[in-house]
């Protein structure tokens, strides 16, 4: 699935990742040591990490953008579509947010606005979103934003070397309201 150039409104915007932006996305990671697992990676990016990731981003089926806030083009997080299923007209979205740009809704205004791409110029059917229960930010935001919980797998994954449970969302295009 190819990305959006930029998506705008409710004063964020999502654009492609650069290469000046791997200081400030490496840098999260440091900033909360909770962060990589509560997204469930088995290890936290460094500067050089990142950079090959942005260099191999047409490596994936899905995409990142990153999440900007306001008039400002500064590095906020991420959000990202993958688990792409296209002959199934399904994908998977996520996100994360830097330590500084927590508590504003920013990450619900920045899915909020991917889901629209991806239900209106995307075509998909069904979304998902997963996390673990500890991920308290993302069950909320699922929750706002009309997901439904269909279920926890339990000891589904093993990340950082512990089976941990998977919260599993779906959302349905015509359930999107917006």
């Amino acid at each position: 699935m190819q990305a959006p150039a930029s998506l705008a409104g409710d004063g964020v915007a999502l654009r492609a990742l650069r290469p000046a932006d791997a200081p400030a996305y490496a840098a999260a990671f440091r900033d909360d040591p909770q962060l990589g697992t509560l997204i469930g990676i088995e290890h936290d990016p460094d500067e050089e990490a990142v950079l090959e990731r942005i260099a191999r981003a047409q490596d994936r089926a899905g995409f990142e953008l990153a999440i900007t806030a306001g008039a400002s083009d500064a590095f906020c997080g991420v959000a990202i579509v993958h688990t792409v299923a296209p002959e199934h007209g399904r994908a998977e979205v996520g996100f994360w947010l830097a330590p500084h740009a927590r508590g504003a809704a920013l990450g619900l205004r920045a899915v909020r606005l991917l889901v629209d791409w991806l239900f209106g110029q995307a075509g998909l059917r069904r979304i998902e979103m997963t996390t673990t229960p500890d991920n308290r930010g993302a069950l909320v935001l699922a929750e706002r934003l009309g997901f439904t919980q269909e279920g926890v797998l339990r000891r589904r994954a093993i990340e950082r070397g512990r089976p941990v449970d998977i919260v599993w969302f779906g959302l349905l295009r015509e359930e999107w309201g917006d």
